[in-house]
């Protein structure tokens, strides 16, 4: 699986957690589960934003360098 696609399924499952967190039909035993699970996807599409944010900084950063030296 791509980055592209686990942040895909992540942020998904992400949707998913919260509509079932919201409906309040679970047990606290679940919700306490589920809001876990949710932090941890939460956290990892955190960090393939950032990830990807780093990458466009620096591609930005070597353009600007490349037009600088012409």
């Amino acid at each position: 699986m791509s980055n592209n696609t686990d942040f895909e399924a992540s942020l998904l499952e992400l949707e998913k957690i919260v509509e079932k967190l919201e409906g309040g039909e679970i047990s606290l035993d679940e919700s306490i589960k589920l809001f876990e699970k949710g932090m941890e996807l939460s956290n990892d599409c955190r960090k393939t934003l950032d990830n990807a944010r780093q990458k466009i900084i620096t591609l930005t950063e070597a353009e600007k360098e490349a037009e600088s030296d012409d």
